[in-house]
């Protein structure tokens, strides 16, 4: 009892004394969840959170996460997606946060909420951080403290951005940094911010360079905000503490950065080219309707997400106008200011804040440290209040309500109405409250109570507007079907049976696909892969044999051909829905939600190639012209799939041409309305057809192939194989695609249809087998196997290359190359061999090294400082 009541006592003691920190954790994660309620997110009806990337990337990047921790797999390594995948620059770009360590708590059936949970941490983190940062400068709390920490955790940045979910980290990570950075300017204690940026550049080193570059413009304004211009020795020193730290930060987290740097510099991204001119983006009063309430959100194109309550535009004049702040202080403040408002307006600098590129969507990534610095000059200011009159605190608020209506006169703001009078309202009761005092008495602690409900009340009707427009132009997608329901626990059941049943290497795919990344997300070797830590090769090669992708970092197995199925060990499909008839495989398995068939043809990971397969390439035209080439070049069998004839259908609101039987130009007769184009497929002989069609440029609108009166959905937006199964002779194919009233009033589709020569295929794949490797093990990071080769040649493995890959042979350490720029291959001599491949991750060991001599550096600052500490705290010491 004792005991209990020592433990009750304690826990009363914290939550009194930390009960603003505690207030700023809750209340922002109780809005953003009482918006998620609003809008039927489960528990409270049928839909989740997941919307753009956190759909296709993250979440199934979590899911196989989750699957790694509950079997201890390598981090560095992954045969899920993408023919195999370095997994550490993956994981360093997506899923490094600790916090991600508690969705094992969360059933596979539960993802989504998993999802959720970390959201909703990650926000209430971000408001408690906060609130420890001002605390920690100013020396004080109050509840005004929790309301400007909702503002931060609530920004519109936060809301529109939330589902990139593995920025989250640095949100809240950022105010302790900061912290970290007074503390080293005014106390010379620099060992709080070594850790939190190593946090942060772990985390998510991503965003952790914008932190890197804030903190760079920021350390003079923090070191002249407490030291004088004069004191250069201590300016001196402190600047070699915060570079030192700084790079005692790097070094700790070099683990992960390294690797991941070094294999970011070889997906698209690394070659974007420094801007030549100069162009700006916006006028400034458009900057400034960015912070009115209820704006717009600007999901992938737009405006800066910078909103974090209009009260921001009343304090930031009362901030310069402050007798108390000192000149200096406003000043650096000031260039500052000017310096990120520039950052949003410039290409260059926009181009240089976004690591020497424009990125892909998304813009102004970096607002959230825009928020942090006005918000940090908002506190200070709202303290100075009490300088100004009513008739000033008034005056400056008319000022402002004077923007918000001039606004309207301005027709390229297209500033929504709601925006306008949700503004015009919320400066009128900022301004009723914060004079509430100068009108009759009444405590300061109700006066800050009186300024938190305008603030909780602005800040929640903007957090549920927000996921309100969120969900109108992206819409959150349906729990049931994603990681839950009757059709998933099916597939899950069925991926554990084979893994049961068949103990060797192989790789699967799913039928229709629900994500780019189904492999990670339900858990199996596969084929498709959507990550920006892609390699750009590899995507470019498996584009050119006919699978869909973005030709940045995706590629996707929305249909597929029995060559590529071969080559690249697809032994399983399971089917969702399938309206084809399929002979060339057999059907293992049948329920009322799915239907998995196996390849007999598929190749074990590695066979023999000859030599001359190194001087192999494909290129981007017809894909099966492609695929024929590589199964000559490896089999010496030519022509496995042969071209079918086709021919124009009948169109509506659309005339159109061909060019031969394959290229289609197409033009919109009316373009306020759709149009429909039809091809027709003839089938001459019984043969398995498959089709590819190459998409017209910013193609918008549908498409389906009806084979003997089913259909055969595919997506026209983008180019992608579709397999037909298997049809008889005299069949009659027919494609139809509609456009949209917004597709192009003009264009060109191509579409290719060939049928599989069957014996040819069958030759082929017999001959690659009789010289292919026996994978005795296979392993987290590598395999290892046999192989009898007659004659000396290629041992290509359908793995994709990287320099992290390894691989002895005969117990001897061979130099590996890559077939195509893409696959993983090494020479072989005639006779028998035992072959044993492992993969370490480019500079792994480097940056392990960096980071050990690091952690070394750091423990023993740690130590020196504990000495300095007992020394001033022992008598003895201090007389001396």
């Amino acid at each position: 009892m004792k005991f209990a009541a020592a433990v009750k006592k304690q826990a009363s003691q914290f939550i009194i004394r930390n009960h603003i920190i505690l207030l700023s954790f809750f209340l922002p994660a109780f809005i953003l969840e009482l918006a998620y309620a609003v809008h039927g997110i489960f528990p409270f009806s049928k839909w989740d959170v997941l919307i753009i990337d956190l759909y296709h990337q993250y979440a199934p990047f979590i899911s196989d996460l989750q699957d790694k921790f509950r079997t201890l797999s390598s981090l560095l390594y992954s045969w899920k997606g993408g023919l195999g995948t370095n997994y550490l620059p993956l994981f360093g770009y997506y899923l490094a946060s600790p916090l991600n360590l508690l969705t094992v708590l969360f059933p596979k059936d539960y993802l989504t909420e998993a999802v959720l949970f970390l959201t909703l941490l990650k926000v209430g983190l971000a408001g408690a951080c906060f609130s420890i940062y001002l605390k920690g400068v100013h020396r004080k709390q109050s509840l005004i403290t929790a309301a400007f920490s909702l503002l931060y955790a609530l920004s519109s940045y936060v809301l529109v951005f939330s589902w990139n979910i593995m920025w989250m980290d640095s949100i809240y990570l950022l105010p302790l940094i900061m912290l970290g950075m007074v503390r080293l300017v005014r106390d010379g204690r620099g060992i709080y911010f070594c850790i939190t940026l190593a946090l942060a550049l772990f985390t998510n080193f991503y965003m952790a360079f914008f932190i890197c570059f804030f903190a760079l413009l920021y350390y003079p304004v923090c070191f002249f905000q407490y030291h004088g211009v004069g004191e250069r020795a201590l300016l001196f020193k402190r600047t070699v503490q915060f570079a030192g730290y700084s790079l005692l930060s790097t070094g700790l987290s070099a683990i992960l950065v390294l690797p991941t740097y070094f294999a970011l510099k070889l997906t698209s991204a690394a070659n974007n080219i420094f801007p030549k001119t100069l162009t700006y983006y916006f006028d400034m009063f458009d900057f400034i309707t960015r912070h009115f309430t209820f704006p717009s959100p600007s999901i992938r194109e737009g405006m800066p997400n910078i909103y974090s309550g209009i009260i921001v535009l009343i304090l930031i004049p009362v901030y310069f106008f402050s007798r108390s702040i000192r000149m200096k202080e406003k000043l650096w403040h000031l260039a500052l200011l000017l310096t990120m408002i520039l950052s949003f307006n410039m290409d260059i600098l926009n181009f240089i804040w976004h690591g020497m590129h424009f990125p892909n969507q998304i813009p102004y990534r970096f607002s959230f440290v825009y928020v942090f610095l006005v918000l940090s000059m908002c506190y200070k200011a709202f303290d100075s209040l009490q300088e100004f009159t009513g008739k000033q605190i008034g005056a400056i608020c008319v000022t402002i309500l004077g923007l918000v209506v001039i606004s309207q006169k301005f027709d390229d703001l297209k500033l929504d109405y709601l925006t306008m009078y949700a503004s015009i309202a919320s400066i009128v009761l900022y301004a009723a409250a914060l004079t509430v005092d100068r009108a009759r008495y009444i405590r300061p602690s109700t006066r800050l109570l009186i300024v938190m409900l305008v603030i909780i009340t602005e800040v929640t009707g903007n957090t549920i507007l927000t996921i309100n427009k969120i969900d109108l132009v992206e819409g959150y997608s349906v729990r049931d079907g994603y990681s839950s329901g009757k059709e998933v626990k099916e597939i899950r059941r069925q991926i554990a049976d084979i893994s049961k049943s068949d103990t060797g290497f192989y790789r699967m795919e799913l039928m229709p696909p629900k994500t780019t990344n189904d492999p990670y997300l339900y858990n199996y070797r596969g084929l498709s892969f959507f990550s920006s830590t892609s390699s750009k090769l590899p995507v470019k090669m498996l584009e050119n044999l006919g699978y869909h992708s973005n030709s940045i970092n995706s590629v996707g197995y929305e249909g597929s051909t029995a060559i590529l199925d071969s080559l690249f060990g697809i032994k399983y499909l399971i089917y969702r829905s399938m309206n084809i008839e399929e002979k060339l495989y057999k059907k293992i398995a049948s329920t009322d939600e799915i239907t998995v068939f196996t390849n007999p043809y598929a190749l074990p990971l590695g066979f023999q190639v000859p030599v001359e397969l190194k001087k192999f390439y494909s290129y981007s035209s017809n894909p099966f012209d492609a695929q024929n080439s590589l199964m000559k070049s490896i089999s010496g069998i030519k022509d496995i799939l042969v071209p079918i004839d086709q021919k124009q259908g009948v169109q509506y609101n659309l005339t159109y041409n061909s060019s031969g039987t394959k290229y289609y130009s197409f033009k919109r007769t009316d373009k306020d309305n759709s149009s429909t184009a039809k091809v027709q497929i003839k089938v001459e002989k019984d043969q398995q057809v498959y089709l590819y069609f190459k998409a017209p440029f910013n193609m918008k609108g549908s498409a389906f192939v009806t084979v003997n009166g089913k259909k055969v959905d595919f997506n026209p937006r983008h180019s992608t194989i579709i397999d037909l199964g298997f049809c008889k002779s005299g069949t009659l194919p027919e494609m139809e695609i509609t456009f949209d009233k917004t597709a192009p009033e003009s264009g060109r589709f191509e579409v290719y249809s060939s049928g599989l020569d069957i014996p040819a295929f069958e030759k082929a794949i017999s001959i690659i087998r009789d010289q292919a490797m026996i994978v005795d093990k296979v392993m987290d990071t590598g395999i290892r196997g046999s192989v009898e080769i007659k004659t000396a040649g290629l041992m290509a493995m359908s793995v994709l290359y990287d320099k992290g890959w390894h691989v002895k042979v005969d117990g001897k350490e061979v130099q590996t190359l890559a077939i195509d720029d893409s696959l993983l291959a090494f020479e072989l001599a005639e006779g028998p061999h035992t072959v044993e491949t492992w993969f370490i991750p480019d500079k792994f060991f480097l940056g392990l090294g960096i980071t050990m001599i690091s952690l070394l550096i750091l423990i023993l600052l740690f130590i020196k400082r504990l000495i300095i500490k007992r020394q001033k705290n022992n008598p003895y010491f201090s007389d001396m």
